[in-house]
């Protein structure tokens, strides 16, 4: 990694604070430069438009850039101290220039925001190695498991032909569609986690908020399965039914209403599934209520894989298309990939919906 990226990594630039610094504004560029170190050498400093910061250290006697500086494995006295003054130029700027952000990314800082606001969680930075300090693990309150880890790494680990830095997020996916997740683009297998459990995240707006939101939502949703709900309390989830492969209306009819679904999470006896037909439907078709779960069930097929059942009962079948793809984005449901929960006030929006 760079000097300037390790320094200024998480740190957002105030435009208004440069020229007071000292710097001088051509073409949208702000260029800094002071002598240092007993005036044998002058460090050059410019920061773009987009707040990215470059250097170099230039050696006046010979008019050249001192390529030593970046070179780690010179470590005499004589290099050391050029290198810790340009640092210490560096730190300086970026202490009256700067300003902390949680992370480097806009989306990963706009993305906590709403996990904030949501959630009411905020992550931690657990990990005492400089190099990965500024990695953030967003947490489950109640049993501390993670559900998001926030890093910045090169492009590299994840297979891509680049070693330009990025924020991704780590989050936990339903292994049994992973292959339909992973898609060697936006989404990838885990960087540094397991890879049949968890995928990386491009934050570079490739994907909406929304649409890595609903990738967090999951991910939070697994680790509140594996807790204990207090009480009788009934959780509510959209399951998304692909009728090319399995036609849910005759499996009602055929069982009399109650009929077998895949469980690809941890659900309990009463929560309430709204079951969203996709195309060439692309709307919520039946309410339903889980009526036996964790029944043994091993099948494997191109479309599908699963381990295990669990029954749903019809309460309502739903005679309009109106609770459409369209409308759940009203509501804050913007993708459907798998079991997507919601909010009991979200579920009698969508129960009002069903009689109108």
């Amino acid at each position: 990694m760079l000097i300037e990226q390790e320094i200024f990594a998480s740190y957002k630039v105030d435009f208004d604070k440069l020229i007071p610094y000292g710097f001088d504004c051509f073409g949208g560029v702000y260029t800094y430069s002071k002598d240092i170190c007993n005036d044998e050498f002058k460090a050059l400093i410019t920061i773009n438009e987009k707040g990215v910061v470059n250097g170099k250290v230039i050696e006046k006697a010979f008019d050249e850039e001192y390529s030593q500086l970046r070179n780690e494995s010179f470590q005499g006295g004589f290099v050391g101290e050029v290198r810790e003054t340009y640092k210490a130029l560096l730190e300086d700027i970026k202490d009256k220039c700067f300003f902390k952000r949680p992370f480097v990314s806009d989306q990963a800082n706009r993305l906590m925001s709403l996990i904030k606001e949501r959630y009411h969680e905020l992550p931690d930075y657990p990990f005492e190695d400089p190099h990965i300090k500024n990695y953030g693990v967003f947490r489950y309150h109640i049993n501390k498991k993670w559900y998001g880890l926030v890093m910045n790494v090169k492009k590299s680990v994840l297979g891509l032909d680049s070693e330009e830095l990025i924020d991704v997020i780590n989050v936990r996916i339903d292994e049994n569609n992973r292959d339909h997740i992973i898609d060697n683009k936006t989404i990838f297998p885990s960087y540094q986690m397991n890879k049949k459990k968890w995928a990386s995240i491009l934050l570079d707006d490739s994907l909406t908020d929304e649409e890595v939101m609903s990738y967090i939502n999951y991910s939070r949703d697994f680790m509140i399965g594996k807790t204990i709900r207090k009480g009788n309390e009934r959780l509510y989830f959209i399951q998304p039914c692909n009728p090319k492969f399995y036609d849910l209306q005759a499996a009602f009819i055929r069982d009399k209403g109650i009929t077998g679904w895949k469980q690809s999470r941890k659900v309990n006896i009463g929560d309430i599934c709204y079951m969203y037909v996709a195309n060439p439907v692309g709307a919520v078709k039946y309410k339903c209520e889980v009526v036996e779960t964790d029944i043994p069930f091993e099948y494997k097929s191109k479309e599908v894989s699963m381990t295990k059942l669990m029954k749903i009962k019809l309460l309502e079948k739903v005679e309009h298309n109106n609770i459409n793809f369209a409308y759940l984005k009203t509501i804050g449901i913007s993708l459907i990939r798998g079991p997507v929960s919601i909010s009991e006030e979200t579920a009698k929006k969508i129960d009002t919906k069903i009689k109108g």
